[in-house]
């Protein structure tokens, strides 16, 4: 495996675990809005790493 495909495996780990991360730090929601709204800003945030 290349220099650049480790890197490339790593990104997206770290995505992984950041989306992990602020999942459990806001698994008390109650509202479904608010669960709705931290859904979109994950998959948002994908995408724009994605686009980089």
């Amino acid at each position: 495996m290349s220099n650049d495909e480790k890197i490339e495996v790593a990104e997206k780990r770290i995505i992984e675990l950041k989306t992990l991360i602020k999942h459990w730090r806001t698994s008390n929601i109650s509202s479904r809005k608010s669960t709705a709204d931290l859904v979109e800003v994950m998959l948002s945030e994908r995408l724009g790493s994605k686009a980089a």
